[in-house]
């Protein structure tokens, strides 16, 4: 029985501990959670709107009913000589027409699907970003951390050579002022890390992520495809290209239109005649057809064609204008990479040996307290230092991914699993 009771309290403090443990969230659980984004709910009702409305293309327009009478006396007993003509008239089908409001309704259709497209490509891009900046400042954090810990082994240090008499009681003191202000250090990048969960959380489309962890690794070893790969990348996929050219069809389907309207319109007349004289009834079928004059939309014809070619222009000028962003965000990755690895492979380590030695130095009294906190916050500085240019650095890979277009927002670059260091 008592095995019992202890097998039941461990599991239930198994279970309480994990209830109040924080969940972990990676970038790809991210995008997965961003792409639920309730914004986009309201492109998928515009879109199912286009699709109704395309069901109307094949509309054939309405039918007409006259009645003409004849020989209506101005007596009541003239009556009796009225002949009176009942027609019907429905519209013939043009397949022309037909093709060319489909093809509109279609337009319409892919304009709103990119609308959607585009919306998604804006929040995943804000959500990669958000995802990195917060993984930044928790890295920040991190290094906050371990300045404490940097501190209280000198606090520990200047309490072992006050006691011994070797150093005076001021560098006690001076060791306690700046141990309180790594850990007001901490506390103030606490509250940018919250703020930085704050705007991933509205990027995603979420309420809150107060009590997730933001668990990934930030690395100087990304691999960047070649320059031309990624241009073909934002030339084809890239939003901006592609509503030019969703544009450009819509324009022509609307200059289609205009031109099948400048065709004539047939309509099938069928009717009876009711003849007094003879008291017999004539059947009617004819045909008549609608004449437009072509210069009455001329004007409308002219600037659609305006449009189209401005269009054209606006797609190139977009076009170039992506590739010298291109080249300018890879030229930067290149630099920011280089600039990390030598931060990280040869300044940092060198930093922080030194304060190693000073410390130890200062522990055999070899040195004075200035050297180390000189050594300290050399090194420190230099830790920020390669965190910030690993925060441009991702910076710069989210700008490139950015730019290929949603459909390869997150394949286009490819990191390695190396941490942080």
């Amino acid at each position: 029985m008592r095995d019992f009771f202890r097998l039941f309290l461990l599991s239930f403090l198994i279970i309480l501990s994990s209830t109040n443990c924080a969940s972990a969230l990676t970038l790809p659980e991210a995008l997965a959670l961003a792409e639920q984004h309730p914004a986009l709910k309201l492109h998928d009702l515009n879109i199912q709107g286009r699709q109704q409305e395309a069901a109307d293309a094949s509309a054939r327009g309405p039918n007409s009913v006259s009645m003409t009478s004849e020989n209506f006396g101005g007596s009541f007993s003239g009556l009796s000589g009225l002949e009176t003509t009942l027609e019907v008239s429905m519209p013939l089908q043009d397949s022309r027409k037909v093709h060319d409001r489909r093809k509109l309704a279609e337009a319409k259709t892919n304009l709103t699907r990119l609308e959607k497209t585009t919306a998604k490509w804006v929040i995943l891009s804000q959500t990669e970003r958000a995802f990195h900046k917060a993984m930044a400042v928790s890295s920040l954090t991190d290094e906050a951390r371990e300045n404490i810990e940097n501190s209280e082994k000198l606090l520990n240090a200047a309490k072992i050579m006050v006691e011994s008499g070797a150093v005076a009681e001021q560098e006690t003191y001076q060791a306690e002022l700046l141990l309180q202000q790594t850990k007001l250090e901490l506390q103030s990048l606490q509250g940018k890390l919250e703020d930085a969960k704050a705007d991933l959380a509205l990027a995603m489309g979420l309420d809150s992520l107060t009590d997730t962890v933001i668990t990934g690794s930030m690395a100087t070893d990304l691999e960047l495809p070649a320059v031309e790969e990624l241009e073909k990348l934002v030339l084809s996929s890239h939003p901006e290209i592609v509503s030019k050219q969703v544009v450009a069809d819509e324009a022509q389907a609307r200059l289609d239109i205009i031109r099948a309207e400048n065709r004539p319109t047939w309509n099938i007349v069928a009717g009876a005649r009711n003849m007094q004289e003879t008291s017999q009834n004539d059947f009617l079928i004819g045909f008549t057809a609608e004449l437009p004059r072509s210069r009455d939309n001329k004007g409308a014809r002219l600037a659609l064609k305006s449009d189209i070619e401005r269009i054209s222009l606006e797609k190139k000028n977009a076009e170039r204008e992506l590739r010298l962003k291109l080249q300018s965000a890879c030229q930067k990755f290149n630099r920011l990479q280089e600039q990390s690895k030598k931060l990280r492979d040869e300044i940092l380590p060198g930093a922080y040996h030194l304060f190693e030695l000073s410390l130890t130095g200062y522990q055999l009294g070899k040195t004075d307290q200035i050297v180390v906190l000189q050594a300290q916050k050399e090194f420190l500085s230099q830790k920020e230092n390669y965190l910030q240019r690993l925060d441009e650095l991702y910076e710069a890979k989210d700008f490139i991914e950015s730019l290929t277009g949603a459909a390869n927002l997150v394949t286009g670059l490819t990191e390695t699993s190396a941490k942080a260091q």
